[in-house]
């Protein structure tokens, strides 16, 4: 499930993207791809459901805190190489499953523990939005339309000559928290991030 269709970015805005010659399919696929990823570093969180795969340190207790919030189930989960069956992941098991705390990425065994161990547990896991948030979602369109068309500036640029000497500014490289300089953008990564304060 991509964040936006090839459809929707040749639609979007003044149809920037509208050509197939100049904007192949292929190309669109990868800046979404590019996009998505980005967005979910920014934001700290999947736009879409997304699968994670990690691998943690047991360390005795019945619970385990993933690195993504917004979980939305276990697929797969071993404990020092030896996989759990599919019932003790069962969310739905109020004895014996999983349960899942969906906004802090938090899990809990009910029917046993994460032994302690130097890099013993592997999980793999859903995260993310059933839906991306429409403001995500036209955030992502937005930058589509700005980065695939060749430019000899980007739309963010800010500088001015004085003396002689140039001098340019941009945001957009995260420090704190100006992901883009592109105001729509900024905007959905500040209403949507689940970063902690204070988190890169």
């Amino acid at each position: 499930m991509p964040l936006f269709t090839i459809s929707e970015a040749r639609a979007f805005d003044k149809g920037q993207l509208a050509s197939v010659s100049d904007y192949p399919d292929l190309a669109i696929n990868a800046k979404e791809l590019e996009i998505r990823q980005f967005l979910a570093q920014a934001m700290g969180a999947d736009a879409i459901p997304t699968a994670h795969t990690e691998t943690h340190d047991g360390d005795g207790s019945d619970y385990l805190v993933l690195r993504w919030p917004l979980v939305t189930e276990v697929t797969a989960l071993s404990i020092d190489g030896v996989a759990v069956a599919a019932e003790f992941l069962n969310a739905s098991d109020y004895a014996d499953g999983m349960a899942i705390d969906y906004e802090r990425g938090m899990i809990t065994r009910r029917g046993g523990i994460f032994a302690a161990g130097w890099s013993n547990v592997d999980i793999t896991y859903t995260a993310g939005y059933a839906l991306p948030p429409e403001l995500v979602k036209r955030a992502a369109l937005m930058l589509a339309v700005n980065e695939l068309p060749a430019q000899n500036a980007p739309w963010q640029a800010e500088s001015f000559e004085a003396g002689g000497t140039s001098f340019s500014w941009t945001r957009g490289d995260g420090y704190r928290g100006n992901w883009s300089g592109i105001p729509d953008v900024q905007r959905a990564i500040n209403l949507y991030t689940r970063r902690m304060p204070g988190v890169a």
